[in-house]
C-alpha cells in the first residue's frame, strides 16, 4: 500500500497559495478490499509544528481543511500524510506548499501606472493605443538562495527577468470582478537572477481590464496600464532585499502597436525594442512611471492553473478557395493562436485572419453575430509587419476560435505555421471510447469545446463573446467535472460570483458582469419592473448548482461551505420574488401563487432548435422564452431552494456544532416543499399536460418527480407524441437538455433515449458529427439548406452534456454517494454497440469499465472488466440479472446474453 499524489489546494507543490489551504491524496494497493482507516497529518514551518491533527480514525482522503496555526506570509511549509489501512499496513508521503502574501500590509511595493498619454480604447481591429512595456532595473551582489516575484497588472501581462519569460502563462492576471477580486502570481526566479544588474520587464495589453467589450464595472475607471511588483530576494548568510514597483520604473511603447482579445493585433517588428527587458539597455528616452492610488484589499493570490499552451496542431491542408484565398486547415476547430516563422522583406505585412467554417464554396467568412453591440469587433484578425529579419511570430494580448486561418501578404508554406492551443491548465481525468466512431467523434468534439472555453473563466463560446454565462455552466459543470478536474477553476469563479452578487441577491447572467451586460440586464430589468441587476431562472440558478455538481463529482464539501452565503441569498431572492410579485390577470389562489417563481425576465429554455432554425430568431424570441419560462422558472427556483436545503442537510451532518445548517435544512425544505405543491397545482394542468407543448416542457417535471402519479401515463403519452412529431429528433433547449435523455429512461423507454442518441437528422448531436463537427455548437442549425453557415457559435459546450449521460448507460460507471466512493458498475447498451471503455479519475483513485460483447459457438456472450480504486467499493450488475458487490481491486466478469 502506497500513497500517491499528495496535493495541497488540488495543486502539486504550490508555490503563492492564500491562508486556507486543504489537503488530499489517494492510496494504492495491490491487495483487493484496501480501506484507509486512519490517517495523520502534520504541517511543519521549518522545525516548528503549525498543525498536528493526530491518529484520525476516517477513510476521508480528500478536501482535508487547515485547521492549524495562523500562517505566515512568504513562509514554506511542509507536509507529512500518515494512514493506515484495513490490514494494518503503514504508508507516508511528504508535499510542501508556500504562501503569498497574505495580507495588504505585506506590500511595500507601489502602484505605478504609464504616463504616457492614453485614450480609450474602440472595439475593432486597430482601434487600441499600444501595449506597454514597462522595466525596473536593480543591482544585487550575490546569488540568491530564494527569490520570489508577486506581480499584478491592469490589463494583461508577460514578466520577464533579464530577457527571458519566467513562465509559460497566458493573459495573468486572468480575468475576475476586479473592483473586488484582483489576482496576483507568484514566481520562483531564483535561478533567473545574476550578480550585478538584472532587469525585470512587465510587458503590458489591454486583456479583459481595459478591453472595449469587456470593461469592469468600476467608478471612475482609469483607462491606463498599471502594474504592481515585489522581487523578494533571501541570500544565504540570512539577510534580504527587496525591489519593487515605484516611480523608478519606466515605460514606453513597443512593437504591439495595438491588441485586443476580441478583434487581434497590431505588431509591427520595426517597433522591436531591442534589449529593453535585459541589463545593460539606455532607458534614458523611456517615461518614469507615476505612482496610482488603486491600494491592495481586492487583491488575491491566483487560486489553479493558468492559461497555458496544451497543445500544438500543424497544418492539415493548405486550401485554396474559388476567390483565389489561401487558407489554412489546422484540422480541428481550437481557441488560441497561430505561431509564424517569417523570413520576408521588411515592411512586408501579413495579415492572418481566424474563423471557424468556410462557406459553402469553400471561401473564407467571418460568420460572427453582433446582437446588442455584443460581438462587435470580433474581427479576430492579426498582422505582422516585418522588419526583414527572420522571426517567430506568437501573438501576446489576444486569441481567437477558429479552424481557418486565411493569409494574405505572403506565399504561405504549411511548414511555417501552427496552431497553439490555450486553455486553462487542468487535469484530465476521463476517457471515453466505444465501438462507434461516431460516438468517439462526439465525446471528442465535447472535450475539446471545453478546453476551448475554459480559458481563466468558464466562457460560452471563444470567438463572439468569451463571456462567463451561468446558464451554460449550470447544464453543463457536472459533465465538466467528470472529463477534466475543474475544481480551481470552478471555485475561482463561483468566488467572483459572489462578488458580482447584488445587494438583492440577484446573480447576474454574466460572471464577471462587465462590459456591456450590466448595462443590457438594467434595460431588461426596466421592461419587467425589476430591481437590482437582472438576472434569469436556470442562469442565477449556476449559484446553487454548480457547487452541488462539484460535491456529486469529488464529494467537496469546502465548496458547499464557501460559497453557502452567496447560495442562501440566491434562494431568498427567488422566494421574495415568489412571494411578492404577482402576474397580471393570474387566479391562482395566494397560497399556491406565492410559492411560484413566475414573474420577472426569463430566458426560458433558450434555443430550443424548433424555434431557432436560423440562429436567434430576434422576432420571436419574447414570445419562444415566455413560453418555455412559465415552466423552467418555477421547476428551476424550486430546485435551487431543495438543493440548498440538502446541501444545509450534508454540511449540519458534517459540523453538528453549527446549529444554523440543521435550522436552515428545515427552513428551506418546508419552502421547498410548498413550491413542489405549487408547480403540481399551478403550473401542471388539471388534464395532465403542461401550459406550453413543448419537449422540455415534460422532460423537467418527469426528471425532477413532479408530476402526480395520478398524471404519469398522461405525461408519458405527450412527451412520446411530441418526440414522434419531431421525427425522434431533440428539441430541447439549454435548460432541458441535460435531462432530456434521463427522463426518457425514468419513463421505461430508454430505446427510445437511444434512438434520439444515434439520430443523424438535425436536429440531433450526430447529425453535427455527421456535417464534420469537431467541437459543439451552439445550435445544431449549423448551416442552412443551401450549405451555408449560420452566424451562431460553432464551439459552444451546452448542449455537450449529453456525455454525461453516455458515461453512465454506455460507459457504464456510475454513483449514488458524492466522490464516487461507491460506484455502480451498470453499462446498458442498445444493439448498436459491440464495446466501450470508460474510465474516471475518481477521488479515492481511477475506477475503470470496460465490456465487449462476442460470439462464440454459435453463442453470444457479455464480458465486462471493472476496476475499483482503493477507499471504494463497487456494485456490479451484469446483463442476465446478477449483482456483485466488491471491494477495491480488478474484476473480471462472463455472462451468457
Amino acid at each position: 500500500m502506497k500513497i500517491k499524489e499528495l496535493k495541497v489546494l488540488n495543486m502539486t507543490e504550490p508555490c503563492g497559495i492564500g491562508d486556507s489551504p486543504y489537503f488530499s491524496w489517494i492510496i494504492e494497493s495491490d491487495r483487493q478490499d484496501t480501506v484507509q482507516t486512519v490517517y495523520s497529518l502534520v504541517v511543519k514551518s521549518s522545525n516548528s509544528v503549525v498543525w498536528d491533527t493526530g491518529k484520525v480514525e476516517c477513510s476521508k482522503n480528500s478536501f482535508i481543511p487547515y485547521k492549524g496555526k495562523m500562517l505566515k506570509s512568504r513562509c514554506r511549509y511542509s507536509v507529512q500524510i500518515t494512514i493506515w489501512d484495513n490490514y494494518g499496513n503503514e504508508a507516508s508521503a511528504e508535499t510542501w506548499f508556500e504562501t503569498a502574501l497574505l495580507h495588504p500590509y505585506d506590500w511595500t511595493a507601489r502602484w505605478v501606472e504609464s504616463s504616457i498619454h492614453r485614450k480609450r480604447s474602440r472595439s475593432g481591429f486597430g482601434k487600441q493605443e499600444p501595449a506597454t512595456m514597462f522595466r525596473k532595473s536593480f543591482l544585487i551582489h550575490k546569488k540568491p538562495v530564494k527569490a520570489r516575484v508577486y506581480a499584478t497588472c491592469h490589463g494583461i501581462y508577460e514578466l520577464s527577468i533579464n530577457g527571458k519569460k519566467v513562465s509559460g502563462q497566458h493573459f495573468a492576471p486572468e480575468h475576475t470582478v476586479y473592483e473586488k477580486y484582483l489576482c496576483y502570481q507568484t514566481y520562483d526566479v531564483t535561478s533567473c537572477l545574476q550578480e550585478g544588474e538584472n532587469v525585470l520587464g512587465m510587458y503590458v495589453g489591454d486583456g479583459w481590464y481595459l478591453g472595449a467589450q469587456t470593461l469592469p464595472n468600476i467608478k471612475k475607471m482609469k483607462h491606463a496600464h498599471a502594474v504592481l511588483f515585489q522581487l523578494e530576494v533571501e541570500y544565504g548568510d540570512g539577510t534580504n532585499q527587496t525591489f519593487i514597483s515605484d516611480p523608478g520604473t519606466k515605460a514606453s511603447y513597443g512593437p504591439v502597436v495595438s491588441s485586443d482579445l476580441f478583434a487581434g493585433e497590431l505588431y509591427d517588428a520595426n517597433k522591436e525594442i531591442e534589449g529593453w527587458n535585459s541589463p545593460g539597455f539606455d532607458e534614458k528616452n523611456w517615461k518614469a512611471c507615476r505612482i496610482a492610488d488603486y491600494g491592495y484589499r481586492n487583491l488575491r493570490p491566483q487560486l489553479g492553473e493558468p492559461v497555458e499552451v496544451i497543445e500544438v496542431l500543424p497544418v492539415k491542408e493548405v486550401l485554396h478557395s474559388q476567390k483565389g484565398e489561401t487558407i489554412l486547415d489546422f484540422g480541428q476547430n481550437i481557441a488560441g493562436i497561430v505561431q509564424m516563422k517569417t523570413d520576408v522583406p521588411k515592411g512586408t505585412k501579413i495579415v492572418l485572419e481566424h474563423c471557424e467554417v468556410l462557406d459553402k464554396e469553400g471561401n473564407y467568412i467571418n460568420n460572427i453575430m453582433s446582437v446588442g453591440g455584443i460581438g462587435k469587433g470580433c474581427d479576430q484578425k492579426d498582422v505582422y509587419i516585418s522588419s526583414g529579419k527572420k522571426a517567430t511570430y506568437i501573438p501576446h494580448f489576444t486569441y481567437h476560435g477558429f479552424r481557418y486561418v486565411k493569409v494574405t501578404g505572403i506565399q504561405a508554406k504549411a511548414q511555417d505555421f501552427s496552431a497553439l492551443v490555450l486553455s486553462s491548465r487542468k487535469e484530465e481525468t476521463g476517457t471515453f471510447e466505444t465501438s462507434d466512431a461516431r460516438l468517439n467523434q462526439l465525446y471528442e468534439n465535447t472535450k475539446w469545446s471545453q478546453w476551448a472555453n475554459m480559458l481563466s473563466i468558464p466562457t460560452d463560446c471563444p470567438q463572439r463573446e468569451k463571456a462567463g454565462w451561468t446558464g451554460d455552466m449550470l447544464v453543463y459543470s457536472k459533465t465538466a467535472m467528470q472529463i477534466e478536474d475543474c475544481t480551481n477553476l470552478f471555485t475561482r469563479w463561483l468566488e467572483n460570483m459572489a462578488c458580482d452578487q447584488d445587494k438583492y441577491g440577484a446573480i447576474p447572467m454574466v460572471v464577471p458582469n462587465s462590459g456591456k451586460y450590466p448595462v443590457t440586464g438594467k434595460m431588461m430589468n426596466l421592461m419587467y419592473g425589476e430591481k437590482g441587476q437582472a438576472t434569469s431562472s436556470g442562469w442565477g440558478d449556476a449559484a446553487v448548482a454548480v457547487p452541488y455538481s462539484m460535491y456529486q463529482i469529488t464529494g467537496n464539501t469546502e465548496i458547499l461551505r464557501k460559497q453557502y452565503e452567496c447560495m442562501q441569498q440566491w434562494c431568498d431572492y427567488i422566494i421574495k420574488k415568489a412571494k411578492c410579485k404577482k402576474p397580471r390577470g393570474s387566479r391562482l389562489p395566494d397560497d399556491i401563487e406565492e410559492y411560484l417563481w413566475d414573474t420577472g425576465y426569463h430566458y426560458g429554455e433558450w434555443l430550443i432548435p424548433s424555434q431557432n432554425k436560423n440562429g436567434i430568431d430576434m422576432k420571436n424570441l419574447k414570445k419562444i422564452m415566455q413560453m418555455s419560462s412559465c415552466y423552467t422558472a418555477p421547476i428551476f427556483g424550486w430546485n435551487s431552494v431543495r438543493t440548498f436545503a440538502e446541501i444545509s442537510e450534508i454540511l449540519a451532518s458534517e459540523n453538528p456544532e453549527d446549529e444554523i445548517y440543521g435550522k436552515n435544512h428545515q427552513k428551506y425544505q418546508e419552502i421547498a416543499d410548498k413550491m413542489k405543491r405549487a408547480i403540481q397545482e399551478g403550473v401542471i394542468k388539471k388534464d395532465g399536460s403542461m401550459p406550453a407543448e413543448l419537449m422540455g416542457a415534460y422532460v423537467l417535471p418527469i426528471y425532477f418527480d413532479l408530476v402526480p402519479d395520478e398524471m404519469k401515463e398522461s405525461f408519458q403519452k405527450h412527451l412520446e407524441d411530441i418526440i414522434a412529431e419531431n421525427d425522434n429528433c431533440m428539441d430541447t433547449g439549454f435548460l432541458t437538455t441535460p435531462f432530456l435523455l434521463d427522463a426518457l429512461c425514468k419513463i421505461g423507454r430508454r430505446d427510445l433515449a437511444y434512438e434520439m442518441l444515434w439520430q443523424e437528422k438535425i436536429p440531433s448531436w450526430l447529425s453535427e458529427v455527421k456535417a464534420g463537427a469537431t467541437t459543439i455548437w451552439e445550435n445544431c442549425f449549423g448551416y442552412d439548406a443551401e450549405g451555408n453557415p449560420g452566424n451562431l457559435s460553432f464551439n459552444h459546450y451546452s448542449f455537450g452534456c449529453v456525455d454525461d449521460w453516455m458515461f453512465r448507460y454506455i460507459g457504464g460507471i456510475d454513483t449514488d454517494t458524492a466522490g464516487y466512493r461507491h460506484l455502480i458498475f451498470s453499462p446498458k447498451p442498445d444493439g448498436r454497440l459491440k464495446a466501450a471503455k470508460r474510465t474516471f479519475k475518481t477521488r479515492q483513485g481511477l475506477a475503470s469499465c470496460e465490456w465487449a460483447m462476442e460470439e462464440r459457438n454459435g453463442r453470444n456472450y457479455f464480458n465486462m472488466k471493472v476496476r475499483i480504486p482503493c477507499n471504494a467499493t463497487g456494485t456490479i450488475f451484469l446483463p442476465d440479472g446478477t449483482k456483485e458487490e466488491r471491494g477495491s481491486g480488478e474484476y473480471v466478469f462472463e455472462t451468457e446474453i
